[in-house]
């Protein structure tokens, strides 16, 4: 027996990790010994003995040998926690059962983890069976989850583990247990795990991204490639929210040099010790400085010899800027006409300017800017070999200064959770989401476009405000009170893509149109650019709007631009239209 049982490696196995494939082993040792003992008593009479013995010493064998096994893991995964301190928390997992299943063995049996599955929640369980159980876990429907939801004591999170689910799935899932009035968390993404960025146990927070239900994003990869690959790259406004996902993205496609540029040192500085880690074989170069520098930017470009330049340097915040008309100007519009001649003085390939669904029939300072900005960049595409283009988008969720991120501050806090309107509309895409389809556009374009992305439906701030009170474990209205402040300056209560003079017209990516709209002359723009500049020096507020007013006949401010009583009835007809 002892020949049998090394010949199968069972001295080898730590105890502590024992499972029911060491006993399938265990078994199978003891059965051919067993076997050895039948057969030499048979041959031998001196070691005859009575066949129950050699059953009794089968069976013996298998329970002393795995249970003593068994013994030790059972204290290492229940004891040792309790030993050294650590106290798992109860959590419902949710998911089919083949999906669940690892995830449970995994919690159940890592000494160190900590959280403690109470109840699998199936959505596909079917109410009229009975009570089943996986790994001594009961597994429920979402029904019978509410109904027995007394049963569930010191409840603490609700693990989402269904990678598969669609965004309306998801979204009905939490509608469903929101009675449970605990958080929501998710397992990483399965690309993640592969690549090992993250591991199974690294549980996060179900964000609002997870729920709206968006199309799934399809980019030409090779294309792309084709377009980024070995050449010189400059993201302005690098350490932006957009700005650096894009620097994350492009460094993906292994650029020949990654050039970043922005005004703030401490997110570049943040930006630089990340892209150095994740991509250590690109070359990169961060440049602390700002497109108000139209010297500084020519010489920059014309040393490192840029090929592309994706600019999302701006000024975003609609209120902020309504505040400061002049700065808006001075670095959405003058900035943008620096680097459009720095590109052109350096011979650039490619210039994609990152715009904004602000800039259509826009009704504050920001969205003028960006409007006269887009006016700008489309005009240049004629003056030289240069390929200008310009890609327009609406909201970005979690991006600094978007709502996300204000609501989970407010929620934190206890509330109120602010909202300006009970109907305002905003279209959303998620940060990675959005520069994944800037790069495809920026490949697609022969010069002069103006690609919008498809967006999706637009999605009311109220609700946005309601699910993220559910996924934090709170009641909207009752636990955390929503209240409703007013529209902002400039702010209206939807977005728009295209405005009215300018024609949709598809490209061969479903997702991505071009807004055709009045081609722009050169000179004239110039001369404009000269009037906002004189402008600017003389602090001339008042002129400058006239000026955006002259340039965008569409621009409709809460100003002297535009009385108050006309721009409300303009935002309604919006609205009802």
């Amino acid at each position: 027996r002892l020949a049998v049982f090394w010949h199968h490696d069972l001295y080898q196995g730590l105890w502590r990790y024992v499972s029911f494939e060491d006993l399938v082993i265990l078994v199978r040792a003891a059965i051919i010994s067993s076997c050895f003992f039948l057969v030499l008593g048979f041959v031998w009479d001196p070691l005859r003995l009575p066949n129950i013995l050699y059953l009794l010493d089968w069976i013996l064998c298998v329970m002393l040998c795995g249970g003593i096994r068994f013994v030790v893991r059972n204290f290492r995964e229940n004891v040792m926690p309790s030993i050294k301190g650590i106290q798992a928390e109860n959590v419902l997992i949710v998911g089919p059962v083949a999906e669940v299943y690892p995830v449970i063995k995994n919690l159940i049996t890592d000494p160190y983890s900590h959280f403690n599955p109470v109840v699998i929640v199936d959505p596909g369980k079917d109410t009229r069976m009975g009570s089943t159980r996986i790994s001594d876990v009961p597994v429920w429907s979402p029904d019978q989850t509410i109904q027995r939801r007394n049963r569930l004591r010191n409840l603490v999170a609700v693990i989402v583990c269904w990678p598969d689910a669609g965004k309306k799935q998801m979204d009905q899932l939490v509608e469903e247990l929101k009675p449970l009035q605990v958080p929501f968390k998710t397992l990483p993404d399965v690309e993640d795990i592969l690549t090992e960025k993250v591991t199974i146990s690294d549980i996060r927070d179900v964000e609002i991204e997870d729920l709206l239900e968006r199309p799934p994003i399809r980019i030409e990869m090779e294309r792309i490639r084709n377009h980024l690959e070995g050449k010189n790259i400059l993201v302005t406004g690098g350490g932006g929210s957009i700005g650096s996902e894009l620097c994350r993205q492009v460094a993906g496609f292994d650029p020949g040099l990654l050039v970043v540029l922005d005004r703030s040192e401490s997110n570049l500085y943040d930006l630089d010790i990340e892209l150095r880690k994740t991509f250590p074989n690109v070359p990169i170069e961060v440049s602390l400085s700002t497109i108000n520098d139209y010297p500084g930017l020519s010489a920059l470009l014309t040393r490192l010899k840029i090929d592309t330049v994706f600019h999302a340097a701006a000024y975003k915040h609609v209120p902020m800027m309504e505040l400061a008309p002049i700065e808006s100007a001075y670095n959405n519009i003058m900035g943008t006409h620096n680097l459009v001649r720095a590109a052109l003085d350096a011979r650039v390939e490619r210039f994609v300017m990152v715009s904004t669904d602000k800039a259509v029939n826009p009704t504050n300072v920001m969205g003028v800017t960006k409007r006269i900005a887009e006016m700008l960049v489309q005009s240049y595409n004629t003056a030289n070999h240069t390929r200008f283009m310009t890609v327009r988008f609406g909201n970005v969720l979690g991006s600094i200064g978007s709502v996300s991120p204000l609501f989970k501050s407010q929620i934190a806090e206890g509330g109120p959770v602010t909202v300006t309107h009970p109907e305002i509309e905003r279209f959303f895409m998620t940060i990675p989401e959005a520069v994944q389809l800037v790069l495809q556009a920026g490949t697609m374009g022969e010069g002069g476009e103006i690609f919008v992305l498809e967006m999706g439906q637009p999605v009311k701030i109220l609700h946005l405000a309601e699910k993220l009170i559910t996924l934090s474990g709170k009641r909207p209205h009752t636990d955390i009170e929503i209240e409703f402040v007013g529209l902002r300056p400039g702010e209206k209560m939807y977005e728009e893509l295209f405005h009215d003079g300018e024609k949709q017209i598809p490209t061969r990516h479903e997702q991505i149109r071009v807004a055709k709209s009045r081609a722009q002359e050169i000179d004239d723009m110039k001369r404009q650019v000269e009037v906002i500049r004189e402008l600017v020096v003389r602090r001339d507020v008042e002129g400058l709007k006239k000026k955006f007013k002259d340039l965008v006949p569409e621009y409709c401010a809460v100003d002297n631009s535009c009385a108050e009583g006309e721009w409300t009835q303009l935002n309604t007809e919006r609205t009802e239209n």
